[in-house]
């Protein structure tokens, strides 16, 4: 739609959504009704200035932040003050002319404007904190933001005196004890690596006081933390009660867990993690705060924290998931990042960038800057870390307010949180502080930052006290009261680390004690492969499939999508030979109908890439969608079905992916599918899959059902868009190399040739009582290819076909009890390759003298079903066994498959195939078909 605003400005909207919601993207009945009241509450006192006045006010306002001088290490430098005679400079008016134009018959003074020339400073960029919003798009938020700027100080001045001193004591003492803690692990593990806080320990009183906001008064019922090393210890101990004895234990080698099997191997100090229930009493209601575990590579744990909480709002049937549309968003993500690192990694790009897209808003993030002023060893200023003036630039590309704070004025930091939560409450949009600190050693406390920040750490020893025993001088804190609290709070330490050695650690994590999506979940089995049935009833299933191509009236259907629909339905009916997208709504479907909630996460996943899906449809005429699967839950007997959610994504892996781990480890009762646009996609995310994905539930206990649907295949497209690099995915799990696999595997990976096999694999990740993630080397070729069909049958309980997935498919030419000494070569192979050989084998007519078998599990290696298969051919001694695979040998499953053969089945394979290459496949086209044509050669030669 074409528009024309007052401006004649053209806007071009695409009405790309549906009038009513879909699941995932449900509006607030009353979002109208809200708006409309900011609208007449949210006024400005504006109107009652001269023009001048607004003139300066507004200055001030937009570059107030320039004048502030909030960094802790040059607050003594005489240069760091600013004379009246520069504000105007700065600000870009002239502040003299404004000061001595005052007309006789006017009202005010020059003292009257040199006064509210002194309020607007005290305001906007006095008493250790700033702002930045006036870049923001909307009048009603800039308005916001003037009144509560303008009364910040107002609204705590209505607090009796009594409370106020109440606060500053919690305030001082809390900042006390995060001093001594550092200190006392300073002293008694003078060796470890702890990150500590110091210098920037009033982000502790930041998190605080997003509790205490949370429970007072609000509708807020968590809290999602995702955040660093610098500072975590202090944030465990002091603030979400964390036992001192496992922090003690970890320190001197122990594990956090209570877990002697093989599959925990734990993580390090710094990634410890938990999640903890603020109970209600008569003043406060309750909040649970939840700390996620967090890898070294920096910026990921923000991405999860809000994934986790996408989760909980699905598992709670909250704010965009609430059908009957009248929950709001009442979890928040709080990230915490370093100052460099929000500058300097992509990902923190990435998810700003989807924190207002459907699906994936979670009604907006606070963030945390903590600017210590250094990124590892480089200074932390522009024109060195960074190309910006400040470290929070980046959350101007979202139109989100930013608050800078000076890191030793403890007040000031409650107030930027009051207004971060307020402001986040109200507009459901991101908001970021800016909090301007210190590190006081170096990148750990075993580092010299001497050799690159001499000057830094000149400064940082001239200050004559430490933040927290300013801020309790200030007070009026005596010695005495101070040295009272440090003293029973060491003694608390004393005695944790006297019991430390007695102390018995939990034996899982509690985050499930807050989630009722994982109970009933348990541990996969230690000793063998299971075996679980996923068939359906087949009646259950041509009900799934109507619903599955069910287009409302008057719905202006495309016209290649209505043939699609239409072949569908068809085929379902007759029981005709239906293909992958077919089948893999069937299994959605079903699992649908089971209770369960599928979230299908990607780069046009609705459509699907090959424009193979069509799980969602586009009206051609209003643009307006619909989500065929989700009409299942109307129907009768099918009230308690789940929904499926799609999530277009933004051009996104590394971000998207981190994000959709952080939901899956959130919510047992959701089967999360990342879907990549082409299976090498995923490279630009190898630190989630390596970090996240393959090692989370070994580290940190946490469960995923994750699956990635990598498309693969070599089909002459290319070094790119071929391979989705299955090599990697085999060498990064823990499969057995000598001895056979169980259950307890890290991840599954899969290579299935049919729809049914397909079916079954998705199936299984939600009817097995534990959760673990799937990569699929998903299908392009097979999309459509005539044979890679499948039957109501082989997915039904009503027939002789297997209940369950097979990891082996013997050669169905051979199956039947038939004569097989006439087989000469039994050939392995995996996936789409299948076909090709198939085929030629039928041209060259060896049908009766090979035979073919597919792994379609690598990952738990299916040893017993290898050898099951091997019996029948066992007979002729002389019968060769060949390993073929259309990736170069330095890729693909053959060092993978060929080590297990030999260890553990005691046979060995020769390789057919192409030859090593750096790159995944070539770009020439007619070397393309002659490597398949030596390779067609080498699987099919007489003599091997």
């Amino acid at each position: 739609m074409i528009r024309i605003n007052q401006k004649n400005i053209l806007h071009f909207t695409r009405y790309y959504h549906s009038i009513t919601g879909i699941y995932g993207n449900f509006r607030l009945k009353t979002l109208d009704q809200q708006h409309q009241q900011q609208q007449q509450t949210v006024k400005s006192d504006q109107n009652k200035l001269s023009f001048a006045d607004q003139l300066i006010r507004q200055a001030f306002q937009r570059r107030g932040h320039e004048l502030a001088r909030l960094n802790p290490l040059a607050r003594d430098d005489p240069s760091s003050s600013v004379e009246m005679s520069e504000i105007g400079s700065i600000l870009g008016v002239d502040l003299n002319r404004y000061l001595n134009s005052v007309n006789e018959s006017e009202e005010t003074s020059v003292k009257s404007r040199q006064q509210f020339v002194g309020q607007l400073f005290a305001q906007y960029c006095g008493n250790g904190l700033s702002y930045e919003f006036s870049h923001l798009e909307s009048m009603e938020e800039i308005e916001w933001f003037e009144q509560t700027i303008e009364s910040i100080n107002n609204k705590n001045n209505n607090n009796n005196q009594q409370q106020i001193d109440n606060d500053r004591i919690r305030i001082a003492t809390s900042l006390l004890q995060a001093e001594a803690f550092d200190h006392y692990l300073a002293k008694k593990f003078q060796s470890i690596k702890r990150y500590g806080g110091e210098g920037a320990e009033t982000m502790i009183t930041f998190v605080e006081e997003l509790i205490r906001c949370s429970q007072n008064g609000s509708t807020i019922k968590e809290l999602v933390i995702g955040m660093p090393h610098r500072g975590r210890l202090n944030l465990l101990v002091n603030t979400l009660n964390v036992r001192p004895e496992i922090i003690f234990r970890k320190m001197t080698g122990k594990a956090e867990f209570n877990i002697n099997d093989r599959s925990f191997i734990g993580d390090v100090l710094s990634h410890i993690y938990t999640s903890t229930e603020f109970g209600k009493t008569d003043e406060k209601q309750p909040l649970t705060v939840t700390l996620l575990p967090n890898p070294s590579h920096l910026e990921v744990a923000g991405t999860m924290a809000s994934g986790f909480v996408r989760g909980r709002m699905m598992e709670n049937t909250e704010g965009p998931y609430d059908h009957e549309r009248n929950s709001r968003m009442e979890r928040i993500p709080i990230q915490i990042h370093g100052d460099a690192s929000f500058t300097g990694q992509g990902i923190v790009a990435e998810t700003l960038t989807f924190s207002n897209v459907d699906h994936w808003t979670t009604g907006g993030s606070i963030h945390l800057i903590v600017n210590n002023q250094i990124g590892y060893t480089m200074p932390g200023r522009s024109g060195q870390a960074r190309s910006t003036r400040y470290a929070s630039d980046p959350m101007k590309s979202i139109s989100a307010p930013i608050i800078h704070v000076a890191g030793d004025r403890p007040e000031s930091v409650t107030k930027a949180a009051q207004i971060a939560f307020d402001y986040r409450n109200r507009f459901g949009k991101d908001v970021a502080i800016d909090l301007v600190c210190f590190r006081r050693w170096g990148h750990n406390e075993l580092d010299d930052a001497t050799f690159t920040n001499p000057v830094q750490v000149k400064s940082i020893l001239k200050r004559n006290e430490t933040i927290p025993r300013e801020y309790a001088r200030s007070i009026g804190m005596s010695d005495q009261d101070v040295q009272s609290v440090l003293n029973e709070y060491n003694e608390r330490l004393n005695r944790a680390l006297a019991n430390s050695e007695q102390y018995e650690p939990p034996r899982s994590s509690d985050l499930y004690d807050r989630s009722k999506s994982w109970n009933g979940i348990e541990w996969p089995s230690l000793d063998m492969i299971t075996k679980w049935k996923t068939t359906v009833d087949v009646e259950r299933l041509k009900m799934i499939g109507s619903m599955a191509v069910n287009v409302p009236n008057n719905f202006n259907l495309h016209q290649t999508v209505k043939r699609v629909f239409n072949d569908r339905a068809r085929k379902i009916q007759q029981n005709d030979g239906m293909d992958w997208a077919t089948v893999e709504s069937l299994a959605f479907g079903s699992l649908l109908a089971d209770g369960f909630n599928v979230r299908l996460a990607g780069q046009d996943i609705g459509r699907g890439t090959f424009s193979q899906r069509h799980a969602m449809i586009v009206d051609q005429t209003s643009e307006d969608i619909f989500v065929p699967l989700n009409s299942l839950r109307d129907q009768p007997n099918y009230g308690q079905a789940g929904s499926i959610e799609l999530g277009n994504s933004i051009l996104s892996e590394e971000a998207v992916l981190a994000y959709e781990y952080g939901l899956s480890i959130a919510n047992g009762k959701c089967l999360p599918i990342w879907e990549a646009q082409f299976g090498d996609f995923f490279n630009c995310a190898q630190s989630i899959v390596d970090t996240l994905i393959s090692s989370g539930d070994a580290k940190w206990r946490l469960q995923s059902a994750l699956t990635l649907l990598l498309p693969h295949g070599y089909d002459g497209a290319g070094p790119e868009h071929t391979s989705a690099r299955l090599e990697r995915f085999l060498q990064n799990s823990d499969s057995y190399q000598t001895k056979i696999d169980s259950d307890c595997v890290n991840w599954s990976v899969s290579y299935p040739t049919t729809p049914a096999q397909y079916f079954h694999l998705l199936r299984r990740q939600m009817i097995r009582p534990y959760r673990r993630p799937l990569i699929v080397m998903a299908p392009k070729m097979l999309l459509r290819h005539p044979k890679a069909v499948s039957r109501l049958s082989d997915l039904s309980d009503q027939s002789d076909c297997p209940k369950h997935f097979q990891p082996v498919l013997d050669d169905p030419i051979h199956i039947g009890g038939g004569k097989l000494d006439s087989i000469r070569s039994v050939i392995f192979c995996s996936g789409k390759h299948y076909y090709t050989l198939e085929q030629e084998r039928e041209r060259r007519s060896l049908n009766q003298s090979i035979a073919l078998i597919r792994l379609e599990q690598l990952v738990p290696f299916p040893v017993e079903d290898i050898v099951r298969v091997l019996k029948r051919y066992h007979s002729n001694s002389e019968r060769s066994l060949r390993w073929s695979q259309e990736e170069h040998r330095n890729m693909g499953a053959w060092n993978f498959v060929d080590e297990r053969f030999r260890s553990i089945i005691g046979r060995q394979l020769s390789y057919c195939g192409r030859e090593e290459l750096s790159a995944p496949a070539v770009g020439i086209g007619q070397r393309h078909q002659a490597e398949i044509v030596q390779l067609l050669n080498d699987t099919f030669k007489t003599n091997n």
